[in-house]
């Protein structure tokens, strides 16, 4: 039942408009400082994110898994259609003009060290730490950064708190 008004990021992309300000804000600021932040995937609606999770599907079923097996491995890397971040216009995938793969080796190029050091300035965090991974229950996704607001990041980020740990420890 959740709503909220989509925003144009620019051509077909979008995210919730309550995100546009701080996310233009970061992508100049990172730009200031030399950084070139691409946003790859921004908000998806349900159609798009079931077409994700069955390619996915699809492609561990190929190697020989079964459907249930190739169903779990696929919802650590590729969120449940209805369960998704990007549905709901708050979640992106970054890439940079320099690191165009969203991989683990993300980090190590400047946007995603800039990324990390910087995104909570504007409300943004890394959703899916390496060292959280048993707590979010997916894959470490050093691209993909979740707006909370900036007072939210900067506990989350400076706690090294995941968004399931902040919302236990501090939204009771």
């Amino acid at each position: 039942d959740y709503t909220f008004t989509l925003g144009t990021i620019k051509g077909d992309m979008q995210c919730d408009e309550r995100v546009l300000k701080p996310l233009f804000s970061m992508l100049q600021a990172a730009k200031q400082d030399g950084v070139t932040l691409v946003i790859c995937s921004p908000y998806r609606d349900m159609k798009k994110q079931e077409v994700l999770f069955e390619r996915k599907v699809n492609k561990y079923m190929a190697k020989g898994y079964s459907y249930l097996e190739a169903y779990k491995i696929t919802s650590q890397t590729v969120t449940v259609p209805g369960a998704s971040e990007h549905q709901i216009g708050l979640a992106f995938d970054f890439i940079s003009n320099d690191y165009r793969t969203l991989d683990y080796g993300f980090e190590n190029c400047d946007a995603g060290k800039w990324l990390k050091e910087h995104s909570c300035e504007y409300g943004f965090i890394l959703r899916y730490p390496f060292e959280k991974m048993d707590i979010t229950g997916i894959d470490y996704e050093p691209w993909h950064f979740r707006y909370v607001g900036v007072e939210a990041a900067t506990l989350i980020m400076n706690e090294g708190l995941t968004l399931e740990e902040f919302t236990t420890q501090y939204l009771k």
